[in-house]
């Protein structure tokens, strides 16, 4: 049992994924009511990456911005506060998703494709069942949701070799096997990190609990949009990893949603044209 190693690393700030202070203080700030833009702006542009990166981003194609757009403070202007906190978020966990998972048998590329993909359909369903959630919101926690996945690979690929030979005698979901070798599931990983990284409680309840919907203490909506958008996508063959296709959907998440069949092959067709809209971010 390695849960003494995870819990070591775990305590190592050094050895984790690490989060700019920038994108802490910025989220601090967006998730109070009075945001004033020129102190946000201010904030964004302590860290060159990441203001660097908002323009950029802020020009693509996919944000379709009304007029060129040459600072932070006119990306905020133009594309208001909630896009800009996406742009933020979009650039941080590009840091931290931009590595080789071998052990779960997922490049770096695949993981960031698949990460963007849940989190730009989880949007596209919020917006086609006219739910409540913010898309911002969901676009965030779709993007996260197997940043625990990162803690897991980098330090145990000698174990991982035996969960896959335990795999193919095991039609256990994948994060039951996590958990009988490492004492954590990717999620409770994931859960451990947002938390550490001082994000909102519903981001944190979505990543710990993106599987098991009917679990979702703060939100269960919006876990149970990510938990059907990233399993589509795993489905339709795009980051799927050593755990393959071993959860199903859960009938809780579309009783929450008002998600058909129907919806399901309709959001399943139109996978490719998400994947082409993203092109811009796919590069980032």
């Amino acid at each position: 049992m390695l849960k003494a190693k995870v819990d070591e690393i775990l305590q190592d700030v050094n050895r984790l994924p690490a989060i700019s202070s920038v994108v802490s203080k910025v989220l601090e700030k967006l998730n109070k009511p009075d945001v004033n833009i020129s102190d946000l702006a201010q904030e964004i542009s302590k860290d060159p990456a990441i203001t660097a990166s908002v323009i950029k981003i802020s020009n693509s194609a996919y944000y379709r911005a009304s007029k060129p757009i040459r600072t932070v403070q006119e990306a905020l202007m133009t594309l208001g506060t909630k896009t800009v906190k996406e742009i933020v978020l979009l650039t941080a966990a590009r840091g931290i998703l931009s590595q080789d998972l071998n052990s779960y048998q997922l490049e770096a590329a695949q993981l960031w494709t698949s990460s963007l993909l849940v989190a730009e359909l989880s949007s596209k369903i919020i917006q086609h069942k006219k739910l409540k959630i913010d898309k911002d919101l969901a676009f965030t926690s779709g993007l996260l949701c197997n940043v625990g996945k990162i803690v897991l690979a980098q330090f145990f690929a000698p174990v991982m070799m035996q969960l896959k030979t335990d795999l193919k005698d095991n039609q256990d979901p994948f994060p039951l096997l996590e958990k009988k070798y490492f004492g954590y599931t990717h999620m409770e990983i994931s859960e451990k990190l947002l938390t550490r990284w001082n994000f909102p409680d519903e981001l944190v309840d979505v990543v710990a609990h993106y599987l098991d919907p009917d679990q979702s203490k703060v939100n269960p909506l919006l876990t149970s949009v990510i938990h059907i958008a990233s399993i589509l996508i795993v489905v339709s063959g795009i980051g799927i990893d050593i755990g393959g296709e071993s959860v199903p959907i859960s009938p809780f998440a579309l009783q929450q949603t008002g998600i058909t069949d129907q919806d399901i092959e309709t959001y399943f067709v139109h996978i490719p044209d998400l994947q082409a809209g993203l092109a811009d971010l796919l590069n980032v």
